[in-house]
């Protein structure tokens, strides 16, 4: 194996990790789609490679062991037996070789086609392309008038009772609630569309970010013994502590009270079950004559529709890919296409159809700043998944 094979390998490795970091322009995108389309022990690859596998091969920290047990799964998903290549991770310990033989098993197992095939022609038919979601919501004040808050200027945008809005230099909405002495309770509601996101900080301090087709109500200033909000959709809290005051959130039946935490709520309209998923502190759940207390970690689910049903607790729960949304990515692990197709709805604003793929699951990993044909073209060639865009509405076709 030459020299400039193991680079060209490694250059492909450098592609995948910037890929999924959303830092890959037009040029290196196309190489690295036709490196996917020229085998499917390629795809498999892209599949099998771990977000840690690529960030050590960046940081020359790759570990030969764990290169070769990535590549062992992948013979035993493709059926490929291990070939000549597989000698280089005994004769060359460092990292460079391993991460080479890592990509060279299949990759060169599958003739390397990418030269030849440079110029195969894609499945996809593209006739439009979708910007993805941006930082946009609506802020209705309890008089009933609604402010636009991506067209509003910075700095002080409205006031309630001695509570001031302000929207800050990064777009964030601010409730500056320190002078105020509340006498009666006014309450607004911030809404994000499809294709929106935002994030506030409440009177009491604490953040909220919202995420597409989402809405917070909550008062202008927190009083009494509780301080309690009303949230739709989806939503990542990192709540202010304050043991006199429990902080309390509410969707439809269910409800969750916290001291001082961070965690993770989603309660969609369409999805079957309230989603919460605990990431610091503890919480208590509350759904019916139900109620659970979770620690770090652990996520509950309750009926959407049945709101007499149990509390259930979640196994071998992904953070990374609950908090995916708000750490500006999607991570697939094993998902449904059926959640893939919602996540991609909501921020993109599209509306998709998926008919007779319902049993397609997909994992991957791609940046939420991209635009949605390059999502769809990662489903395309790690998942063989067709797809056509018509202004907002995809069709997808095995």
């Amino acid at each position: 194996m030459e020299e400039k094979d193991v680079q060209q390998l490694l250059h492909i490795a450098g592609l995948i990790y910037r890929q999924r970091s959303g830092e890959l322009d037009d040029t290196e995108q196309e190489t690295l789609n036709n490196w996917l389309a020229a085998s499917e022990q390629n795809r498999q690859l892209f599949r099998e490679l771990s977000g840690q596998d690529l960030e050590a091969i960046t940081r020359n920290e790759a570990d030969p062991t764990n290169l070769q047990a990535s590549i062992e799964r992948v013979y035993l998903a493709t059926g490929i037996k291990p070939g000549p290549a597989r000698i280089y991770i005994n004769k060359w310990r460092t990292w460079r070789w391993a991460a080479a033989v890592l990509l060279l098993a299949v990759a060169g197992a599958a003739g390397l086609q990418l030269a030849k095939e440079k110029n195969k022609p894609m499945a996809a038919i593209h006739t439009t392309d979708v910007a993805p979601g941006s930082r946009k919501a609506t802020l209705k004040l309890g008089n009933g008038t609604t402010i636009v808050l991506d067209d509003a200027q910075n700095g002080v945008i409205a006031s309630q009772g001695k509570t001031v809005i302000k929207k800050s230099g990064n777009g964030q909405l601010v409730y500056d609630a320190s002078a105020s002495v509340a006498t009666e309770i006014t309450y607004n509601t911030i809404t994000t569309p499809n294709g929106g996101e935002y994030e506030v900080i409440l009177p009491d301090g604490s953040h909220v970010w919202l995420n597409a087709a989402s809405s917070i109500r909550f008062p202008a200033a927190f009083t009494g013994s509780t301080r309690e909000v009303e949230i739709n959709g989806e939503a990542y809290l990192e709540i202010v502590k304050n043991a006199k005051a429990p902080f309390i959130v509410v969707s439809g039946k269910h409800s969750v009270e916290v001291l001082g935490t961070t965690f993770n709520i989603q309660s969609y309209p369409k999805e079957e079950n309230i989603t919460t998923t605990l990431i610091q502190g503890s919480i208590r759940i509350a759904a019916g004559k139900y109620t659970k207390v979770l620690q770090p970690g652990q996520q509950s689910l309750v009926s959407s529709n049945n709101v007499n049903s149990k509390i259930r607790l979640a196994t071998g729960v992904n953070i990374d890919e609950v908090l995916a949304w708000r750490n500006g990515k999607f991570i697939f692990d094993d998902a449904s296409l059926k959640t893939v197709v919602s996540q991609l709805e909501r921020w993109y604003d599209v509306n998709i159809d998926y008919t007779g793929m319902e049993d397609y699951r997909f994992n991957g990993e791609i940046s939420r700043n991209v635009s949605l044909s390059k999502v769809l073209k990662m489903m395309e060639l790690t998942s063989n998944i067709h797809y056509k865009i018509n202004d907002r509405n995809i069709y997808m076709t095995k």
